[in-house]
């Protein structure tokens, strides 16, 4: 296998923007014995997660909504297209084709498809959907998600009204990565929007040097019909290289991370905002005295160090470190405060203690796709879990100094993902990075915190948008 990899094809990653070293690591990684995730326990209350009084809800809420608009940008993954929503109707399910017509009425896109084309059969309202909207085709936050008082709103418009609303001062930021193919068209429709609402907008695109390889079935690289190299999109955790260009053109900034599709209705605020504002005022409670405590093992005072790990991220049955250099090295790293909702089944990720690559005991998120569920212990150890992840996230990404972390120094490289896909139906294995929220920030100081379920609407097929938390209420 040393000579997989010819001139030719090193020349075509290097223009892609890959260097040689990475795609030999690539080839490597999807060469060898995949790698699991093996936890020690999930996080549960009082061991992982906190829970927040209505006493405390509240001032940490009054804390985040106070946040000057300098000290707060909230990124959004937005890249995604809508295709697999609509999965099921693109099979023609029977199940899915029945739920179409029957609760036509109810989808907030069918005043779109009526004035487009003929909807009085099940059949002409799937090729509304299907062929003349070409609703799968669009990008996720381009989908109208609500209707409030007669007026229909986008994902995209559902966040920026959010966002709008949490702060109290005008001037919030927000940025969003869209594809390149729709960068600058979508990007001036959501700025004409969030100009009325005192935003103020941006966004990137996912940099193509963050794709990666595959192999074919004969584990050997994959080349397309023409004979070029495949290189595919990383997953989210490619999303790394975004987020750092954030920390360093927002210095000091707090980023609150949310998914494109989980919001909920303007009626909803009431609900959902007193949590992100909680988040956020918690988020910037603990940096301010993580940055205190490190001034003070400059001074040689190892209390503040080692209160704000007891009180943070550590383990209740570990002691903290007595030792300076330990000690800073334990708090001189990114800080994620993650919220949390009790687990109602959803698919996805939840909070475990996992062992980083260094061997520390840490609180993380971890998705079941990076654990072997052929093992007891482990499945054992999902079963005994309380909650699970929505993606409610704030992120301090800066050093006592000012400056960005370099956020590839703490990724747990062992956590990308293998995944068998297909190209033009032949099949494939490819390689994904480290999840954003999860191996990429392996090595980050994490603090799990209980929110309300009412945080959480998330839209992963098309008939999420009948459920009530996306019903306006008015």
């Amino acid at each position: 296998m040393k000579n997989a990899l010819s001139e030719g094809f090193l020349e075509c990653a290097e223009r892609h923007g890959l260097a040689h070293d990475e795609v030999k690591r690539q080839l490597d990684r999807l060469l060898s014995t995949p790698v699991t995730a093996v936890p020690d326990l999930p996080c549960t209350l009082g061991a992982g997660i906190r829970r927040l009084g209505a006493s405390e809800l509240a001032t940490m809420a009054d804390l985040g909504v106070q946040l000057p608009t300098q000290r707060v940008v909230r990124f959004v993954p937005a890249s995604g297209a809508a295709s697999r929503m609509f999965k099921s109707i693109l099979s023609r399910d029977p199940s899915a084709m029945s739920q179409l017509d029957h609760h036509w009425a109810s989808f907030p896109f069918r005043q779109l498809a009526e004035s487009s084309a003929p909807c009085k059969t099940a059949e002409e309202r799937w090729k509304a959907v299907v062929e003349v909207l070409g609703l799968p085709n669009l990008l996720k936050g381009a989908l109208d998600f609500h209707v409030e008082n007669g007026q229909v709103r986008t994902a995209f418009d559902a966040q920026l009204v959010e966002w709008s609303q949490t702060l109290s001062a005008e001037g919030a930021r927000i940025h969003f990565t869209l594809p390149l193919d729709a960068f600058d068209a979508q990007l001036r429709k959501i700025q004409r929007s969030a100009k009325a609402l005192g935003l103020s907008v941006d966004a990137s695109v996912q940099d193509p040097s963050t794709d990666t390889i595959a192999i074919g079935m004969d584990n050997r690289p994959f080349l397309k019909e023409d004979g070029s190299p495949l290189f595919r999109p990383g997953g989210h955790g490619a999303l790394l290289h975004n987020l750092t260009a954030i920390g360093k053109s927002n210095p000091g900034a707090l980023v609150s991370i949310k998914n494109i599709d989980n919001v909920r209705p303007e009626s909803a605020m009431d609900e959902v905002l007193p949590w992100r504002r909680a988040l956020l005022g918690l988020a910037n409670a603990l940096d301010q005295s993580r940055l205190h405590a490190l001034k003070a093992l400059n001074e040689g005072h190892v209390a503040p160090a080692q209160n704000w790990l007891i009180q943070g991220p550590l383990h209740p049955m570990e002691k903290p470190s007595s030792e300076l250099g330990e000690l800073r090295r334990a708090l001189d790293r990114p800080l994620l405060v993650a919220g949390m909702v009790p687990n109602e089944g959803e698919p996805g990720g939840g909070p475990f203690w996992l062992r980083d690559d260094e061997g520390v005991l840490r609180s993380q998120i971890v998705e079941s796709a990076e654990m072997d569920l052929t093992q007891p212990a482990v499945r054992d150890c999902i079963a005994a879990t309380t909650h699970f992840n929505p993606v409610d996230l704030v992120c301090a990404l800066h050093s006592s100094d000012g400056q960005p972390y370099s956020l590839g120094e703490f990724v747990d490289v062992r956590r990308d993902f293998v995944v068998s896909k297909s190209h033009q139906n032949r099949p494939l294995r490819a390689l994904e990075h480290p999840g954003l929220w999860n191996g990429a920030m392996g090595r980050w100081n994490t603090v799990f915190v209980e929110v309300d379920s009412a945080t959480f609407a998330p839209v992963k097929t098309l008939f999420d948008l009948l459920r009530p938390s996306h019903r306006s209420t008015k």
